[in-house]
């Protein structure tokens, strides 16, 4: 009996998790039309950001201007960031001082001085939330 009821909970947790999960747009601007792919990764906590482990990447092409891509995130905390890969190299190109040489941009981040870490550029997901902008930078 103990054990129906671990079992139990363990797939209601299961579901609530998955059920928490919610498709929003990402909208990325200032894209280059036809620069290369735009990558958007998906961090749901301070480690994997830290890390650089993001929990979902997804490529777009640079058809237009505004990239709009749709995503399943879950509720809650998370940052969203994106580059243009301008070289098809597959990554983000940085300078010999760390600093990106192709567009990027990141949730709450203005484009100006250092970002900051997941705390600062964290956007909370609810069920209210559709549409998340990121515009992208040339530093």
């Amino acid at each position: 009996m103990i054990i129906g009821f671990y079992l139990l909970t363990i797939s209601a947790l299961a579901f609530s998790q998955t059920d928490s999960a919610k498709t929003i747009t990402v909208e990325v601007h200032n894209v280059i039309v036809n620069g290369g792919t735009v990558q958007i990764s998906l961090f749901t906590s301070k480690e994997a950001y830290k890390k650089k482990q993001p929990d979902k990447t997804i490529k777009c092409e640079p058809v237009g201007s505004v990239i709009k891509a749709k995503i399943a995130v879950p509720a809650g905390d998370c940052v969203i960031d994106a580059y243009q890969d301008c070289n098809g190299n597959g990554k983000c190109d940085k300078n010999f001082v760390g600093s990106p040489k192709e567009p990027i941009g990141i949730t709450n981040w203005d484009g100006k001085g250092i970002p900051g870490g997941f705390d600062k550029l964290k956007v909370c997901i609810t069920e209210e939330t559709k549409v998340i902008s990121i515009n992208l930078y040339q530093l």
